[in-house]
């Protein structure tokens, strides 16, 4: 992947709030309310604030939630018809929008490719009946099939997410998402590691154990074993078919999110919307950038965040390309990294170095602040 290519036109993100439940795991902002309209108005006016850096053009639009695919196509039809616009020769380059199992049909498939949508993410989560159940998923694995074959039919671009770690989950489970991988080799993996960050009261949700990671290093292996290219910590591909909007993020380029709770980076610029409807409502009524937080980053803090992010990836960081942005000289801190860790070269982190990528980070943060104290 020539970084080049990633830098080439801004990413955009949509984020659609809504859902017909709420997932016991979920810690995104998302709503159960139906004010399609509204929101869609709201987001046009909020699309209108940026049309000065969306001229730049928009290579890459990512709709994620929530769940967007129980939004009207026709209120997705005003939002692309507003993007596109902003895009090179009428189309995105990559345009991925989420979809749930159970809002997902032939019909939203072929409305979907109308639109210029050319891949498809999926939210599988496990192929374990007990484990979609206890989680509060809408669909059983034969449901997930079904659709999956959908997508197949109609995309030739589609990524699957797992959770590793979700209540009932056993090693028969992670044998069973294998095999599920094995049989119908979708393009692309993501697989995260659940995360708690406070066991809900009624104790479905426990913060994963030992075993748990032990079936996450497994999970991860077998993709590994099948020919799947770990690309990014926790995401795999075959064929080269990365995912163009994510890179943005992780080689912290220039992307604008947009809607509730969406977040931007521009230049040095990082930015996160309000999370409650009314507070994103009042500030668009208002004129305003719907923002509850904005912070002007410092060259040394660009610099650091972008090392963060872009070791994530097997390509790893371009150290001059990075030096010649925030005009930070911070050589004698990856030195220091290289001598401590086998798994650093001083530009990227081996696999090992993906598997260890925690206590990395935080070394690499102790020793930055040290070095910049």
């Amino acid at each position: 992947m020539h970084f080049k290519k990633v830098q080439d036109g801004l990413g955009v993100y949509i984020h659609i709030p809504f859902c017909k439940s709420r997932c016991v795991y979920c810690d995104f902002v998302s709503y159960l309310d139906k004010n399609y309209d509204e929101y869609t108005d709201y987001l046009l006016r909020e699309i209108d604030m940026y049309k000065e850096y969306l001229g730049q053009g928009v290579a890459t639009l990512y709709v994620g939630g929530g769940t967007p695919s129980i939004l009207p196509v026709q209120n997705l039809a005003r939002i692309v018809k507003s993007l596109i616009v902003y895009s090179k020769n009428n189309s995105f380059e990559e345009f991925t929008i989420e979809v749930n199992p159970d809002s997902f049909d032939v019909n939203l498939a072929v409305e979907y490719k109308a639109l210029g949508v050319n891949r498809l993410s999926m939210g599988l989560q496990s192929t374990d009946d007990t484990v979609l159940k206890k989680s509060g998923r809408l669909y059983d694995f034969e449901t997930f099939l079904r659709k999956y074959d959908i997508a197949r039919r109609y995309f030739d671009n589609v990524n699957v997410d797992f959770i590793v770690g979700l209540p009932g989950e056993t090693w028969g489970t992670i044998q069973e998402n294998v095999r599920f991988v094995s049989e119908f080799v979708p393009d692309h993996v993501s697989v995260y590691m659940l995360e708690v960050h406070s066991e809900n009261g009624a104790g479905i949700l426990k913060k994963p154990d030992e075993q748990a990671f032990q079936r996450y290093d497994e999970f991860l292996n077998s993709l590994k074993a099948l020919g799947y290219e770990r690309y990014e910590i926790s995401n795999f591909t075959i064929n080269g078919k990365y995912c163009l909007h994510n890179l943005k993020y992780w080689f912290n380029v220039d992307y604008i999110g947009l809607g509730v709770a969406a977040g931007g980076h521009i230049g040095f610029l990082r930015y996160n919307n309000f999370e409650r409807l009314n507070d994103y409502f009042l500030a668009i009524s208002e004129g305003r950038l719907p923002r509850s937080y904005e912070v002007f980053n410092s060259p040394e803090r660009e610099a650091l965040e972008t090392l963060f992010m872009s070791l994530r990836t097997k390509w790893g960081s371009d150290i001059e390309y990075l030096k010649r942005k925030t005009g930070v000289e911070f050589t004698d801190v990856l030195e220091v990294l290289k001598r401590k860790f086998d798994f650093f070269d001083g530009q990227k982190l081996t696999e090992k170095g993906m598997d260890f990528s925690n206590l990395f980070f935080v070394t690499l943060l102790s020793v930055w602040e040290e070095y910049f104290k």
